[in-house]
């Protein structure tokens, strides 16, 4: 990219628990720090990293051969410019004598596995972020307000805060995670995972509000899973919730 002046081309793929999602971030991570001659991430490439965990907990979830299986396609489009024109210091230089730097990305999804919501065969999970959010919930007893972060150290996040919970409790409770039996994962703590996805929005530049409507619509869509709609006793062709 530095010396050719001429934009890469990195395709992965492969069958399902062949590591295409865990090889996207090893090239990601790469890319952003390749042209980094002192090791340091700038703001800007740690919010392309952290872009990885909070897309995995809306479409990543476990199927009977993977843990963590990315259950759409995605095309990430990392852009770059001149170390000089972005005034970041300590970049590798180039055969042409010219170092760029990460500045940008955009991030395409295809093909989301919408039905998954709905219905999960025995062995396999719904996305991760239900649970990770009904973990934080039952960790709160009766509680709604989840004093952001209890796991991770304060040093390493971006902001503390207090998220609101209301609409999430054990995950017992709601039909879309229990069509199978399986739900927890192996050496996997939910209530981590939740405060690292935390985080990632807060990286990203997600605000305080928005990020408290998202997890409104994440719980509304759970509760809208126990609904059930029964046909009245003289009407074959209505219906009632």
């Amino acid at each position: 990219i530095c010396d050719r002046h001429k934009s890469q081309t990195v395709l992965i793929s492969g069958e399902s628990g062949a590591g295409k999602t865990e090889t996207t971030k090893f090239v990601m991570k790469f890319l952003a720090l390749a042209g980094s001659s002192d090791g340091e991430v700038t703001n800007v490439e740690k919010q392309v990293l952290e872009s990885n965990p909070l897309l995995e907990a809306f479409g990543n979830a476990r199927t009977l051969r993977n843990d963590n299986s990315s259950r759409f396609g995605k095309f990430i489009e990392l852009q770059f410019r001149s170390a000089t024109e972005s005034g970041v210091k300590g970049a590798v230089q180039g055969m042409s004598g010219e170092s760029l730097r990460l500045c940008g990305a955009r991030i395409r999804t295809y093909l989301l596995e919408k039905v998954r919501v709905c219905e999960q065969q025995e062995g396999e999970r719904n996305y991760h972020i239900f649970y990770e959010a009904c973990a934080a919930a039952a960790k709160l007893g009766g509680s709604k307000e989840y004093s952001f972060p209890q796991v991770l150290p304060k040093e390493k996040v971006v902001d503390e805060m207090v998220i609101n919970l209301e609409g999430f409790s054990e995950l017992g409770n709601f039909a879309f995670l229990t069509r199978s039996t399986c739900q927890t994962l192996k050496d996997v703590d939910d209530v981590e995972m939740f405060e690292r996805r935390i985080n990632a929005m807060q990286t990203i530049g997600i605000k305080k509000d928005d990020l408290a409507q998202v997890f409104h619509m994440v719980a509304a869509v759970l509760n809208l899973g126990n609904a059930k709609f029964d046909a009245p006793p003289n009407n074959s062709e209505g219906s009632m919730v």
